[in-house]
């Protein structure tokens, strides 16, 4: 903190405060003016960068000292460690297509790894399964769509892998759906393991199963949990605002970042947070639905209502999109079904209520974002209407 109040621009303008008087900062803010963010007399242009995928709708370049990048490399080897896989082994990275380049399959193909950017064909999910029976031991790791995308097409095209070819895998960026928790014992022998993190920051933390909560990377990051409306700490166990300060990178200092991820601590027998443990993600802040009526706003949780939806196994892949206050329509891949239209309007009238009209559209598939994850929710309401509901609610 001393570092960035006296050498970079923007926290130096913030004046003499204690860590907790420092402004909560955001993507959108440092979008708006790199400069004021990186250290004096850094260049960017000789720094190691790494750019989001914009699946926020605002994608932001981050920077990092060698220092930094070496940490972060440590970091990678006692996660895998922490997760009983090598670091230093075999890796199947499951990355969106447009990651997905010659170049990149060569780049990986020549540090022995294999890359698989969703291909469903036959001839694609084989080619997969036979470089995992040549190289034993291998970690599959990517987004959760992708790695439901190379499962599926394992069980479709009645493939087995080898005893002992895999050794862990790794969901990453996006919720994991109850088919690929089931899936992966089943296909690999292992369960399903997460990993929370953000390509501005880093590794923020793993878990070693479905409902097992995550293990923050404390000696790294200082994790704070703020309420939705509010810059204070939310309270023990309650669902908050995930902020985090990056305590290495000196190059473009990350204080009191707003992730805009959501999220509660575990808690102790005492009922006190425990800060090295994130008891469960609740999604992104933009994922909230906008519930009761245009006079009475409040605010759902989209979370809540996904994880319900995604046990209802007549349903392959689902999208909510909300078109106004009280107006939805559901885009359902699965047997048109009266019974599952029922079960989710009265899901919808749990969690949400005062739903005014609700559409049903049914397709062969649901495609995956440019990003490679699956988009389960889309407001269709226009920002200034979102905010004054969310202001209110």
């Amino acid at each position: 903190m001393q570092f960035a109040t006296t050498n970079v621009p923007f926290y130096r303008r913030s004046g003499d405060r204690s860590f907790a008087g420092l402004p909560i900062v955001d993507k959108t803010m440092m979008v708006a003016d790199p400069p004021s963010f990186f250290a004096d007399g850094v260049r960017p242009d000789k720094l190691a960068s790494r750019l989001s995928s914009g699946s926020s709708g605002i994608p932001l370049k981050s920077y990092f000292d060698k220092d930094r990048i070496a940490r972060h490399r440590a970091e990678l080897v006692a996660g895998y460690r922490f997760l009983g896989a090598d670091p230093f082994g075999t890796f199947v990275h499951c990355r969106p297509w447009f990651q997905a380049t010659r170049r990149e399959r060569l780049s990986y193909a020549l540090r022995g790894q294999h890359l698989y950017s969703g291909e469903q064909d036959e001839s694609s999910i084989r080619s997969v399964a036979r470089w995992l029976g040549r190289h034993r031991g291998t970690t599959i790791i990517g987004l959760c769509s992708l790695v439901e995308n190379l499962f599926r097409g394992l069980q479709a095209h009645e493939i087995s892998l080898p005893p002992g070819s895999v050794d862990a895998v790794l969901g990453v960026g996006e919720p994991a759906p109850s088919y690929l928790v089931a899936a992966t014992p089943e296909l690999t022998g292992v369960e399903l393991a997460m990993r929370y993190s953000s390509t501005e920051l880093g590794l923020l933390g793993f878990a070693t199963g479905q409902g097992r909560p995550y293990h923050l990377d404390t000696s790294t990051f200082h994790i704070e949990i703020l309420g939705q409306d509010h810059d204070r700490a939310a309270g023990p166990g309650e669902v908050g605002r995930i902020v985090v300060t990056d305590l290495f990178n000196r190059a473009m200092p990350f204080l009191r970042y707003d992730t805009g991820d959501l999220g509660r601590f575990a808690v102790d027998e005492r009922g006190e947070h425990i800060p090295d443990k994130l008891a469960e993600l609740h999604g992104r802040r933009s994922d909230n639905l906008i519930g009761g009526t245009a006079q009475a706003p409040t605010r759902a949780s989209f979370f809540k209502l996904f994880m319900q939806v995604d046990d209802i196994h007549e349903i392959r892949q689902f999208q909510l999109r909300q078109r106004a206050i009280g107006h939805f329509t559901w885009t359902l891949h699965a047997e048109r079904s009266s019974a599952v239209e029922e079960r989710l309007l009265h899901l919808m009238d749990v969690e949400i209520g005062d739903i005014v009209d609700c559409d049903f559209e049914y397709v062969p598939g649901i495609p995956l974002s440019r990003s490679g994850k699956s988009r389960y929710f889309i407001s269709e309401m226009n920002s200034t209407e979102s905010s004054s509901a969310a202001a209110t609610g």
